[in-house]
């Protein structure tokens, strides 16, 4: 199947590896997508596999010494995608995803619901298990630009505890509100 796709870079692990694997798996399974090999040979997809992965997890992938499922002719793309999704979820690094999450804060510019989905997928990679809402709320209001908002959360919340959907709710309402004045002024 010749094709005029760029291939996809090799994997980099760099300072979250759990993460990087993640991204480079749905990279690959939209890159195999594209190129209608989704449906191709299992001998084919691992050994496209193989051939785009990158030094790093080729040595990985000789360590885990895998062999044929019962009735293949190889080894199957699912067993290696199976056999590093546990390599690399063992490995997670949630302090530094708990850091990089701790980190965020809404950029100048930056719509309130960007900057949510950014902590939404941020809170996932630190495993704050049942705090993960909690996380959130307090992390939403902790990362705001707007300090008039911000203070008047903080001010309700210490009077009646607000959910995270209220709080998010209470942003939105407020970026909008926001933004009808300023067109109302143009």
């Amino acid at each position: 199947m010749a094709n005029n796709l760029p291939m996809i870079p090799a994997f980099e692990p760099g300072t979250n590896p759990s993460e990087s694997w993640r991204h480079r798996k749905e990279d690959f399974e939209d890159y195999l997508e594209a190129l209608r090999y989704s449906e191709a040979l299992e001998k084919t997809k691992t050994a496209l596999s193989r051939h785009l992965c990158g030094e790093e997890l080729k040595k990985q992938l000789r360590a885990f010494d895998l062999k044929p499922n019962d009735g293949c002719e190889g080894v199957t793309l699912q067993q290696v995608l199976q056999k590093f999704n546990k390599y690399f979820l063992d490995n997670q690094n949630e302090i530094f995803a708990s850091f990089k999450f701790l980190e965020i804060k809404q950029e100048q510019g930056e719509k309130f619901t960007d900057y949510y989905s950014r902590l939404r997928n941020a809170v996932v990679e630190c495993n704050y298990g049942e705090s993960q809402d909690r996380m959130l709320h307090d992390k939403i209001i902790q990362g705001l630009l707007d300090k008039a908002l911000q203070e008047r959360l903080i001010r309700e919340t210490s009077k009646k505890a607000k959910t995270l959907q209220e709080v998010v709710s209470e942003c939105k309402a407020a970026e909008n509100a926001c933004t009808v004045r300023y067109k109302h002024q143009l």
